[in-house]
């Protein structure tokens, strides 16, 4: 009776393992049905149906130089997104970079906690001919963070997202971000800025894409304009779980010389 008892707990094992399996490795995964805000900066119009929960973050490792200045060295973690769908066309967020550490050749190293901010993305249109797949995200940034890296004020921003769905199994991605930007304590200005993007994309094969993008910052006062380009791979390892590598460069004074990032976006249902 032991010994059927035991073969029996062995069969029920081997059917969660093989149903697990399936859920997570199934072959029917593809690259361009898993959508996800990393790598890169600009974002697909792509919302999560409800029920659907996303953790996105990673690890990104930058340098700064300035001329005769001290290099700068900053790693940020975990640079996490949360995303979770609420209804068919709309999507909670929760965003923080984390912790930021700082490395620089005149001075202690130095670790410091991010803003913390709220948001959402709502998908507005599908594409249609010329008519991109159009959604709209709106982001509340809240002074949680250190003073070294804080904004020190309640910001609000928003982007248009927009996508089109190119032959070839490519993607052009296009971005206009908006926002209001305090200028930390003991300044009551803010500065208003503009944030364009356009980010081309193509599907290699059935699990991994690729991406070559620019981005750029424009502020109205106080802050120089940031311009850069980054490019990227992204793999789907699983039918939930992608992986991805990029690197960019600072095309301006201001912007990061160079950085490098590494993450995941894992997706579950909570039901």
């Amino acid at each position: 009776m032991r010994r059927c008892r035991d073969e029996t707990d062995v069969r029920e094992a081997r059917f969660i393992c093989a149903a697990l399996a399936c859920a997570l490795f199934g072959a029917d995964a593809d690259a361009q049905s898993f959508s996800a805000d990393r790598p890169g900066i600009s974002n697909p119009p792509h919302v999560l149906t409800p029920g659907e929960v996303q953790l996105e973050g990673g690890v990104e490792l930058a340098l700064e130089t300035h001329g005769d200045e001290p290099n700068t060295r900053t790693l940020t973690v975990p640079g996490a997104t949360l995303r979770v769908g609420v209804l068919s066309f709309l999507e909670a967020r929760a965003l923080v970079d984390g912790l930021v550490f700082q490395a620089r050749d005149d001075g202690p190293d130095r670790a410091s906690a991010s803003d913390f901010a709220l948001g959402a993305r709502a998908r507005v249109l599908d594409q249609s001919g010329v008519r991109p797949a159009t959604a709209l995200d709106f982001n509340l940034s809240l002074p949680t963070g250190s003073r070294a890296v804080s904004s020190d004020g309640v910001d609000p921003s928003g982007a248009f997202l927009f996508q089109w769905a190119l032959p070839g199994r490519c993607t052009l991605d296009v971005n206009l971000g908006l926002g209001s930007l305090s200028l930390g304590a003991g300044n009551s200005r803010r500065a208003f800025q503009v944030a364009p993007s356009a980010s081309f994309g193509v599907a290699l094969g059935e699990r991994a894409s690729a991406f070559v993008e620019y981005y750029a910052t424009l502020s109205d006062r106080a802050l120089d304009d940031d311009h850069g380009v980054d490019a990227g791979f992204a793999w789907l390892a699983a039918r939930n779980l992608q992986l991805d590598v990029s690197a960019g460069a600072g095309l301006s004074d201001s912007a990061p010389d160079y950085f490098v990032s590494v993450g995941a976006a894992w997706r579950f249902a909570l039901f």
